[in-house]
């Protein structure tokens, strides 16, 4: 008998993308422990990096993260001197979260390591599959 799940779980969408989540996300921590950081700490920088200064209203809603998070996240990224909170000239009531050229390094250095670990993760496809992976994927989360 082979060392395989059954066909009709190897048929199931929902059940295939849960074992290559469960696998992403194992590889991802690794990246990210082994560099003293989390995915919410990159998924901010990147926001920050990509959308400019924002609140962190904007930065959980584009993130699909709690209020919470986004907050104690920030906090700690402003700790390593990677972001800057400064009130915003339009509303002082708010403050704008502002990358740092020390954060820009610690993204460039998180997304180099994570970098090879999606290309380990993908190795079984061709430059034009991985392309159609994430066209789909993106189209599945309605990006």
């Amino acid at each position: 008998m082979p060392d395989r799940p059954p066909q009709r779980l190897l048929e199931t969408p929902s059940w295939l993308l849960t074992q290559i989540a469960a696998t992403a996300g194992r590889r991802s921590r690794e990246v990210f422990d082994s560099l003293g950081a989390g995915r919410y700490h990159y998924a901010i920088l990147c926001a920050v990096e990509e959308f400019g200064p924002c609140g962190q209203v904007e930065i959980g809603s584009r993130l699909n993260m709690d209020r919470k998070d986004v907050a104690q996240r920030v906090l700690e990224l402003e700790e390593q001197q990677c972001l800057r909170r400064r009130p915003d000239p339009a509303d002082p009531r708010r403050n704008l979260v502002r990358i740092t050229a020390r954060g820009r390094d610690r993204l460039d250095q998180i997304h180099a390591r994570l970098t090879v670990a999606q290309n380990e993760l993908l190795e079984p496809l061709t430059p034009q599959e991985r392309t159609s992976l994430i066209t789909a994927l993106q189209k599945i989360l309605g990006r």
